[in-house]
C-alpha cells in the first residue's frame, strides 16, 4: 500500500512539472505572419427579398377610400376619395388624390347650435381636396394570422402638395403622413393613411354673424389663418 501511494505521489509531481513547463514557454511569431488588416464579409447577392409575392414596380394602382378629419371642429368630418398611382419602382410611387367632402356640420357644431343658437352653416366649409402624392415604400414584409392566412404588408411614408377648395375660395395645401397596406391577394389590399394637412382656411367663428337674428355674413368676412388637420383614410387598393 505504501508503494502504491509513492507511485501516485510521483505521478502527481510529474504532471505538475509538465503543466508548468507547458505554460511557461513564450511563443514569439514573426511580425510578418501576424494579421495586419481586417476585412468585412462580402455577400455575393445582398438582396433582402428574392421572390416578392406582390410586385408593384411598373404597375398602376387605383384606390377608393373614406376619409375622416380627426381634428375638424365645425365642418362635416367625412369625405370620399379616389386615388391613382404609378409605381416607378419597388421603392417609389407617384399619384393623384381627389376627395369630396360631405355636406353639413360636425356633431360638435350641432351641439353649439342647440346650446347657444350658433348656426355654423353660415360659415364657409371645405368642399374638395386635390393633392399630388408621393409614396416612399420603406418596408415590405408579410404577416401570418394562421397557417393559411398570410398578408403581405407595405409600410410607406407620403408627402403631398395640392389644394383645398372651400365654397368661396381655393387654398394651397401640403401634407405629410405614413401609410400601411395589407395585401390579401396579389392585386387587392387594405390601405390606411394618416396625414397631417397644413393650409390656409377661414376661421368659422365670427362675432355677430352666426345667430339667426344676425345679418347673414359674406364668406369673405371670415378671417383666415394657417390650419392643421389630421386626416385618417381607409380604403381598398387594386394593382393592375
Amino acid at each position: 500500500m505504501l508503494k502504491n501511494g509513492f507511485k501516485a505521489a510521483l505521478i502527481i509531481v510529474l504532471a505538475l512539472m509538465l503543466h508548468k513547463a507547458a505554460f511557461a514557454e513564450v511563443v514569439n511569431l514573426p511580425t510578418e505572419e501576424l494579421a495586419q488588416e481586417s476585412v468585412l464579409p462580402v455577400f455575393d447577392k445582398p438582396v433582402s427579398v428574392k421572390n416578392r409575392n406582390v410586385v408593384t414596380a411598373g404597375r398602376f394602382e387605383v384606390d377608393g377610400f373614406y376619409g375622416y378629419a380627426m381634428t375638424e371642429p365645425i365642418a362635416n368630418v367625412s369625405k370620399l376619395g379616389l386615388g391613382i398611382y404609378y409605381n416607378t419602382s419597388e421603392a417609389h410611387a407617384w399619384g393623384l388624390l381627389i376627395a369630396k367632402n360631405f355636406a353639413g356640420l360636425s356633431s360638435y357644431a350641432d351641439q353649439l347650435d342647440q346650446q347657444f343658437g350658433l348656426d355654423f352653416s353660415r360659415a364657409p366649409s371645405p368642399e374638395m381636396t386635390i393633392m399630388g402624392d408621393y409614396n416612399l415604400k420603406a418596408f415590405y414584409g408579410k404577416m401570418s394570422l394562421t397557417k393559411s392566412l398570410v398578408f403581405n404588408t407595405l409600410l410607406y411614408g407620403s408627402a403631398s402638395v395640392g389644394a383645398v377648395k372651400f365654397v368661396h375660395k381655393t387654398y394651397p395645401a401640403v401634407a405629410v403622413g405614413i401609410g400601411q397596406k395589407f395585401y390579401f391577394t396579389k392585386q387587392w389590399a387594405l390601405r390606411f393613411d394618416l396625414r397631417l394637412y397644413a393650409n390656409q382656411a377661414p376661421i368659422p367663428f365670427l362675432n355677430g354673424a352666426l345667430k339667426p337674428s344676425d345679418p347673414k355674413p359674406d364668406y369673405n368676412d371670415f378671417q383666415e389663418r394657417l390650419t392643421y388637420t389630421t386626416n385618417l383614410d381607409v380604403g381598398l387598393s387594386y394593382l393592375f
